[in-house]
């Protein structure tokens, strides 16, 4: 979504600076104090830089320093040549200057602005493809998490292994073996649609979303493998052993997939990032 309460707060502090640079210009004694005319102009300038680096948006803000981080070797050389010219031209001849120097000073403005502008578009597009990419790998992983969490998994594991171990009886008192049966997870398809953009996140994000992922997937290979006839035919001690693992990964899986969520909360600048809304059947597994 566009963020028009930041336009409205960059084009209030570009007209209010424009308004105090006019006012700097007209009304400041500086030049009539300073015996050079860049000196006064620099003065305004530094005025201007302070007041526009306190007010402006921090994206606009971040599009001018990476400008000025490749402009330096031409700023210098550029006033390093005017320098020169007009520190050696006579008094006669500034005046003919004067309007030249200011002539490529507002060429020179211009490109600074086309490049400012440039990047400032990249940088929103790139905000906007990684704050989709949050919301949309967020949603998906709070409705696996969720699944997850609407089961005691510790006690319900402890009732399928005790049931493992010693069988089950039917109605006429005949025992046999007990198969629990999973449910099989869902596959992440959001977070195979858009993998290629989950690097364009903070480390700490990219770091926990692919480490649940990981688990994830670890832990739907694992209740694949419960279904297999093989697991079936190991001795009631080995699945119970094997229902262990799958309970453990369960576990592993829900933390991380909880940490996950509050780092994606973090980076899109909510509140409360803990506050992630589940359904609390597991309380005492915390991110």
């Amino acid at each position: 979504m566009r963020d028009w309460a930041g336009y409205r707060k960059g084009l209030l502090a570009i007209a209010l600076l424009a308004a105090i640079a006019v006012a700097l210009f007209v009304l400041a004694p500086v030049p009539r104090l300073a015996p050079v005319a860049p000196v006064s102009i620099g003065l305004y300038g530094a005025v201007f830089l302070c007041l526009y680096a306190g007010l402006v948006p921090p994206r606009l803000l971040r599009s001018f320093g990476r400008v000025l981080y490749v402009f330096p070797p031409f700023w210098g050389i550029g006033a390093g040549a005017v320098w020169m010219i007009w520190a050696h031209a006579a008094d006669a001849d500034k005046a003919r200057i004067y309007p030249g120097l200011i002539t490529g000073l507002i060429v020179v403005l211009g490109w600074f602005v086309t490049f400012v502008i440039s990047s400032y578009r990249e940088a929103e597009q790139a905000d906007r493809i990684r704050r989709d990419t949050l919301v949309a790998i967020k949603n998906e992983i709070f409705a696996l998490v969720d699944k997850m969490d609407n089961v005691a998994i510790r006690s319900n594991a402890q009732l399928v292994q005790g049931r493992i171990a010693s069988g089950v009886k039917d109605a006429k008192g005949k025992e046999s073996d007990y198969f629990p049966f999973a449910t099989m997870e869902s596959e992440p398809i959001v977070f195979e649609a858009l993998g290629t953009s989950v690097p364009g996140l903070e480390e700490a994000t990219v770091a926990a979303v692919v480490r649940f992922y990981a688990e994830y997937t670890d832990l739907r290979r694992m209740v694949e493998d419960s279904r297999t006839e093989d697991i079936k035919r190991l001795p009631r001690d080995r699945r119970v052993n094997f229902h262990k693992q799958l309970t453990k990964r369960r576990i592993g899986t829900l933390t991380m997939g909880l940490k996950a969520l509050v780092e994606i909360n973090f980076e899109l600048g909510i509140e409360d990032p803990e506050n992630i809304g589940r359904s609390g059947e597991n309380p005492e597994i915390t991110p």
